[in-house]
């Protein structure tokens, strides 16, 4: 597993030397000065299911994203933000971009930080902001049975559970954290993490646009 990790960062390194590594120091650095909210956002997020090793690794892709702004895609177990998983793309007042994952056990505001006890080890992947397009990508692997106290009845992440996906884009505050968003939008249809997904969202609109492939 840490092989196959290394060798996509290593891969990716390589693309056209633009690839922005996270850095965690970029949130004490920002300087917010209250951007307008968002708007005509396109979030596009593939994943691919890695049979045999059992990974799933997911790219977010969104056009018009300010900087000060986020985007993220949460996978619910209802209709809301609460009670998801939630994966947040930012990009910060310096153009720099990170990818994060909270969690919303209830109706918990704000998401709080996730680790592998949610279900999963999230492995984010080199972020990059070329010609106005941000893009985020990680990795989510070893979902090994673990015993964890839940928050409320938010269950941890599973490959193998269907899933409502959920979008939201926002505004970042002068640490970096997520202020608000204009809004969720649930959308129709389950998906989930063993099966290849392709998902478009287009901001300021309820259709979703999602492709199932078979596994290879």
């Amino acid at each position: 597993m840490k092989f196959f990790i290394a060798f996509l960062l290593i891969f990716l390194s390589f693309n056209d030397g633009k690839a922005i590594p996270l850095d965690p120091t970029i949130v004490s650095t920002n300087i917010v000065l209250d951007p307008p909210p968002a708007n005509n956002v396109t979030i596009n997020v593939r994943w691919t299911f890695i049979g045999g090793i059992n990974i799933t690794y997911v790219v977010m892709i969104i056009n018009n994203l300010k900087s000060s702004q986020y985007a993220a895609m949460g996978l619910g177990q209802n209709q809301s933000m609460g009670e998801a998983h939630v994966f947040m793309c930012k990009r910060f007042a310096n153009d720099k971009i990170a990818i994060q994952r909270f969690i919303n056990p209830g109706n918990h505001t704000p998401p709080v930080p996730a680790g592998s006890e949610q279900g999963g080890i999230f492995t984010p992947l080199p972020a990059t902001f070329i010609d106005g397009i941000v893009t985020c990508q990680f990795v989510l692997s070893d979902f090994a049975p673990q015993k964890v106290k839940q928050l409320n009845t938010l269950r941890p992440l599973s490959q193998s559970v269907k899933y409502h996906p959920l979008f939201a884009v926002g505004l970042l505050n002068s640490t970096g954290d997520a202020q608000h968003h204009d809004g969720r939008e649930p959308q129709p249809g389950l998906v989930q993490l063993d099966q290849n997904q392709n998902l478009i969202f287009h901001q300021n609109s309820s259709k979703l646009f999602n492709e199932i492939y078979p596994n290879s």
